[in-house]
């Protein structure tokens, strides 16, 4: 288990975040149209990944593993711990007309909505390094709106870059955060029983994100077309 690579392959993937501040320096005029995109590219691979990889494979094993009792404990109990941790975030998200505060909190908000996505991607690059890549192309493709909503409302509120900089690279580093935290606890522990468990949560956690945080943010652009094309595109870096 290359645990060096994974941990790279996490903070990457984060790192996608800070490149929200490319739209601090130009004006974009169909910018929608490249958040619709890049959204419905990362609910692709996001969706189809965590229904073929990680949720399908671990349940066979847990049950040929495991008593039955147990199994459908596990089977169940951590898709409603994965609605619990998703639900949590939203506690931070809070209205405000201030364009600097709504930076601020979306930096915050999406830290700790981030975390989880780096246990996700580091687990699943341990267990194989292609799955891996995808789920880091798919979480880094899901990162570039996450710095967009905050590098945009923190730069026009104090026109400072540096600052716009500075918080989409902490939001951003919550993918190292989650791996480094994955790595140090499990590193002496990890066996194929809790791997298994791991990417069976991280599967369940990934498909809610796709379908219940991405899904609607992408229906609020009339972008039929681009919605299609991103969908598209995801396959395609599936099949690869």
């Amino acid at each position: 288990m290359n645990y060096n690579l994974s941990l790279v392959i996490s903070t990457l993937a984060g790192l996608a975040t800070c490149l929200g501040i490319i739209f601090t320096f130009i004006k974009v005029k169909n910018i929608n149209k490249i958040i619709v995109f890049s959204l419905s590219m990362a609910m692709g691979v996001m969706f189809l990944i965590s229904i073929k990889e990680l949720i399908f494979p671990p349940i066979t094993y847990i049950l040929d593993h495991n008593n039955i009792i147990l199994s459908l404990f596990i089977i169940i109990s951590l898709p409603i711990l994965a609605i619990i941790m998703l639900n949590f975030t939203k506690i931070f998200i809070k209205k405000d007309s201030s364009l600097y505060r709504v930076g601020i909190l979306n930096a915050v908000s999406l830290f700790i909505h981030n975390v989880p996505e780096g246990i996700a991607t580091f687990a699943s690059s341990i267990t194989n390094v292609n799955l891996g890549l995808k789920l880091a192309i798919g979480i880094a493709l899901h990162n570039l709106p996450e710095g967009i909503s905050i590098a945009v409302p923190i730069y026009y509120s104090t026109k400072s870059r540096k600052k716009a900089l500075l918080y989409t690279f902490i939001s951003g580093m919550a993918e190292f955060f989650g791996a480094l935290l994955t790595m140090v606890i499990l590193k002496n522990y990890l066996n194929n029983n809790i791997l298994c468990v791991i990417l069976y949560f991280i599967g369940c956690l990934m498909l809610l994100i796709s379908l219940t945080e991405i899904r609607p943010e992408i229906l609020k652009y009339k972008e039929k077309r681009y919605i299609l094309y991103g969908l598209i595109v995801s396959l395609f870096i599936l099949l690869v």
